[in-house]
C-alpha cells in the first residue's frame, strides 16, 4: 500500500506539472552544471538517510518526511515523465517497467532461494561503482561520445536494479516472519526505489 500511495503521488504530481505547463528547465535551472548534479545527490541521500534514521513510534514526523521525500522524488522524476510524452514513450515504458516488476516479483516468490540477503553489499558496490563510474565519464568524457555512454549505462541499471527487485522482495519476506515492530515505511522503500530507478533508466534507454 506505502509503494502503491507513493507511485499515485508522483505520478499525480508530474500530471499536475505538466498540465501548468511547468517546464523542466524552471525546475532545474538552478542546478545546471556538475555542482547542480552534486546538490541534487546529496540532497536526496541526506532526505534518505534522515528517514530511514527516524524511529517508526514516531509517526508523524516519519510520515511527513516519507511524504516529502516522496514529492521530492516526483520531480526528479518529472523530466524523464516530458521525455516519455515528448518522444510518444509513456504506455511502452509503463508497461515495460510494470511487466519486470510483475514477473521478477513472482519469481523471487517461486524462487526464494534463488537470491540471498549475502548478496545486499555486492549490488550496492555495483550500484556505488556505477554511479560513479557514470559520473566520471560524464565530467571528464567527450561530449560527442555522452549518448552512446548514457544508453549503456541505463541498461546497465536496468539489470542492477531488476536484481535488485529480487533481492529488496526477498528481504521483505524475511523481515516480515521476524519483525517485532514494523516500519512499513522503511521495508517499502527499496522496492518502491527499484521501481522509479527502473523508470528512470528504461526512459534513459528508450525501451
Amino acid at each position: 500500500l506505502y509503494i502503491l500511495l507513493a507511485l499515485v503521488i508522483i505520478c499525480l504530481e508530474n500530471i499536475i506539472l505538466e498540465n501548468k505547463n511547468v517546464s523542466v528547465d524552471k525546475i532545474f535551472g538552478p542546478f545546471r552544471g556538475w555542482v547542480g548534479v552534486i546538490l541534487l545527490f546529496v540532497l536526496s541521500l541526506g532526505l534518505l538517510i534522515t528517514l530511514l534514521g527516524v524511529n517508526p513510534k514516531n509517526v508523524f514526523l516519519k510520515h511527513l518526511l516519507w511524504f516529502v521525500f516522496v514529492l521530492f522524488l516526483g520531480l526528479l522524476a518529472y523530466p524523464s515523465y516530458i521525455s516519455t510524452l515528448q518522444n510518444n514513450t509513456f504506455v511502452a515504458t509503463l508497461f515495460s517497467t510494470i511487466g519486470i516488476l510483475i514477473l521478477f516479483t513472482v519469481i523471487s516468490f517461486l524462487k526464494p532461494d534463488l537470491i540471498q540477503l549475502s548478496a545486499g553489499p555486492i549490488l550496492g558496490f555495483l550500484l556505488l561503482a556505477g554511479i560513479i563510474t557514470e559520473l566520471c565519464f560524464y565530467f571528464f568524457g567527450r561530449k560527442e561520445h555522452r549518448q552512446g555512454r548514457s544508453k549503456g549505462f541505463a541498461y546497465f541499471f536496468i539489470g542492477l536494479f531488476t536484481i535488485f527487485i529480487l533481492y529488496d522482495t526477498k528481504k521483505l519476506q524475511v523481515n516480515a516472519t521476524i519483525c517485532k515492530i514494523p516500519d512499513y515505511i522503511n521495508e517499502s522503500l527499496g522496492l518502491f526505489l527499484d521501481i522509479i530507478n527502473v523508470f528512470a533508466n528504461l526512459v534513459r534507454g528508450r525501451i
